[in-house]
């Protein structure tokens, strides 16, 4: 009883300090909706919530949902709130997930989100802030990644826009992204018994009612992905190639420091060409040179696929316990989630949060 009562009382004295370090930076404190539109999270957010949230029917038998996330509740409120300027928001609170098993888990968060920033230095404030709490944490290290890097790599390859476009909206179904490397890899779809087949299944479709659903998906959408598909092949010989260059790149794990010139050298290397890239890399110089030398920090091209709404730098801060990663805060950018909730437009936004509860139990 008294240990709880202890627990209770650090994570209320914890919770208020850092809280008090987010308003210094000038954060404003929101308080945020426990439940959400089911709707809003299986069909506009994607799949991730799909199977870990909490949901049940309301008196009107409408699908309402525990928030498994403060990021989306915060941005669901910038919408109800019809702002349109820059906001800077902090919060406490709980989130709720089921796990694989089926059972509810509820996470202590503490956390900052900047949305609609114009401000090319944002990315260093809030990972700044969320990272200030914690910088006295012995042997706490940090990795970096940048969802955004991987699509302008992808972007550079020698492959159909179909191709491209799978890749990049698969990224973070890690699963099925080996599986569509593998097909890439072996040029299945440039087999002539495929293709024979899927054109028969082609004329098959044409003969049906184009506003037919089959599989949830409306038959003249099939047809059109069929068409693309045979107007747009691939050279055979490059589904190997790709695919090699696409799995070098996702081995790479640097500090910081290195990074520029090592993701330069590899387009040049591989024979790629973006003009993007280089302006594209300023933005983690920033962070290096303004984070970088507070903190251990690595950065890896394969880190920040857990989350499908991220579209650009991600985070996590953890610690080492016996043989065990803790991890204590995590974040990133999700450019592309205000719209899907329905926002009238694509706008910045980036947040993160810290574990209370592992931070407290260290």
């Amino acid at each position: 009883m008294k240990k709880g009562l202890e627990k209770k009382k650090l994570k209320e004295d914890l919770s208020k300090k850092i809280l008090n370090n987010f308003k210094k930076n000038k954060f404003n404190f929101t308080d945020l909706d426990l439940l959400i539109d089911t709707n809003l999270l299986t069909e506009r957010s994607g799949e991730q919530f799909k199977k870990f949230t909490l949901t049940y029917k309301d008196l009107f038998g409408k699908e309402i949902s525990l928030r498994p996330d403060l990021t989306v509740s915060t941005a669901l409120k910038y919408i109800q709130e019809k702002k349109y300027k820059e906001e800077k928001y902090c919060y406490y609170g709980s989130a709720y997930r089921l796990d694989k098993e089926g059972n509810l888990k509820v996470f202590d968060q503490i956390g900052c989100e900047i949305i609609n920033s114009s401000n090319n230095k944002s990315e260093n404030i809030l990972i700044n802030s969320i990272l200030e709490p914690l910088k006295k944490i012995k042997n706490l290290k940090v990795i970096l990644g940048d969802v955004g890097l991987f699509k302008i790599l992808v972007e550079s390859l020698e492959l159909p826009a179909r191709w491209k476009l799978r890749l990049v909206k698969n990224f973070c179904r890690i699963e099925y992204f080996e599986e569509m490397l593998k097909r890439l890899e072996t040029n299945y779809d440039l087999d002539q018994n495929v293709i024979k087949l899927d054109t028969k299944r082609l004329e098959d479709l044409k003969k049906l009612d184009s506003n037919e659903t089959i599989g949830g998906r409306a038959v003249f959408d099939i047809i059109k992905r069929f068409n693309k598909k045979i107007k747009d092949p691939r050279d055979n010989y490059k589904g190997k190639k790709n695919v090699k260059i696409i799995r070098d790149f996702l081995q790479i794990n640097t500090s910081l420091q290195n990074l520029e010139s090592l993701i330069l050298s590899f387009f040049t290397k591989n024979e790629l060409i973006s003009l993007s890239v280089k302006d594209y890399l300023k933005k983690i110089a920033r962070i290096h040179k303004e984070i970088g030398k507070k903190y251990s920090i690595n950065f890896k091209t394969n880190f920040g696929r857990n989350i499908d709404y991220y579209t650009g730098i991600v985070f996590l801060a953890s610690v080492k316990k016996k043989s065990k990663i803790i991890e204590l805060a995590s974040g990133g950018e999700y450019n592309n989630l205000l719209t899907t909730l329905g926002y009238s437009r694509n706008i910045a936004a980036i947040g993160g949060a810290i574990n209370l509860n592992e931070l407290i139990n260290l």
